[in-house]
């Protein structure tokens, strides 16, 4: 996989600072280790799981109120 340019980095930063946010979470390690193994164990990172949860409760909300 070949490297991305400092400009396309650049770029990309640019981008996400605009139309991006972090959400978080502070949780006991014990649980946070249990919930990366739940995740690897389908294949998944925890960002991709906690996103794709977000995702479905915000269709589940418009579902619900159209």
């Amino acid at each position: 996989m070949a490297a991305v340019s400092r400009a396309k980095r650049a770029s990309n930063n640019k981008w996400d600072a605009q139309n991006m946010k972090v959400a978080g979470a502070k949780i006991k390690k014990e649980e946070y280790d249990l919930f990366k193994k739940y995740c690897e164990a389908r294949n998944q990172t925890v960002s991709s799981m906690l996103t794709g949860y977000i995702r479905r409760c915000i269709l589940g909300d418009q579902q619900v109120s159209d």
